[in-house]
């Protein structure tokens, strides 16, 4: 299973709640109008955000980001298929200039890995998700991080402290080459690089805010021993709602 991953800002002179709505009702119902061959499409709507690390206040990641676009497909044929098709040179992505700002998007293809599966999404009442996007340490590759990331992740839950103990489902979505021409989809151009994204789920806003925090410097305490798979001040981090658009 591939996920195409895109972080997102409103373009300018708009706001936060017409980003949204115009991104769920007028361009999620466009692509909902023709699948292609996309398996499953999810919004994820940020209503908070951190940047950075505490410990290095000067970070260095482009500010602010409204949504989370997620795109699924069973192999590259498929992405590759769907993002040639005339509906998505046509009418997808020209569609993207009236909300999204171009030049500011991130995007990224990705390996899922379920290390605790997820809980149903429930719509706007349900579960919180926290996207943690890791930039990649200086030297490294993204293939670098994985089993470093993964063997981390596993540490910190072992610890047994309330931030583990709130966490609903984490999957992992390391970054795989190919589909540059996809990801230009999106925009962007010339990011740096991220080794991934981490997907956290909480039972609410509330338990997200306050229990995140502490399992990401846990992630951190155990990187920094691990030689510093990924670099925290170019890392964020995005708190959000869940909607499946298909």
């Amino acid at each position: 299973m591939l996920n195409l991953i895109a972080a997102i800002r409103r373009k300018p002179g708009m706001t936060h709640q017409a980003f949204l709505r115009y991104l769920h009702e007028v361009h999620g119902a466009l692509a909902a109008a023709n699948p292609l061959q996309i398996r499953r499409y999810i919004q994820n709507h940020v209503f908070d955000a951190s940047f950075g690390s505490a410990e290095d206040p000067v970070y260095r990641t482009e500010f602010g980001r409204d949504s989370v676009t997620e795109l699924q497909f069973t192999s590259m044929e498929a992405l590759a298929t769907t993002m040639s098709d005339p509906y998505s040179r046509e009418v997808i992505g020209p569609d993207g200039a009236h909300f999204n700002d171009l030049p500011s998007a991130l995007a990224l293809l990705t390996r899922p890995a379920v290390l605790m599966p997820p809980p149903a999404s429930a719509g706007d009442e349900g579960h919180v998700k926290v996207l943690h996007f890791l930039h990649v340490s200086e030297g490294l590759l993204p293939a670098d991080v994985t089993g470093r990331w993964r063997a981390a992740h596993e540490e910190v839950i072992t610890e047994g402290a309330p931030h583990t103990k709130a966490l609903r489902g984490c999957v992992q979505h390391g970054q795989t080459p190919g589909a540059e021409n996809a990801l230009r989809h999106f925009g962007g151009g010339g990011e740096p690089a991220y080794a991934g994204v981490g997907a956290l789920y909480y039972d609410s806003p509330d338990e997200a805010l306050t229990h995140f925090p502490s399992y990401e410097r846990s992630l951190r305490d155990w990187s920094a021993q691990a030689g510093g798979f990924y670099d925290p001040s170019r890392s964020f981090v995005l708190y959000c709602r869940e909607v499946t658009v298909f």
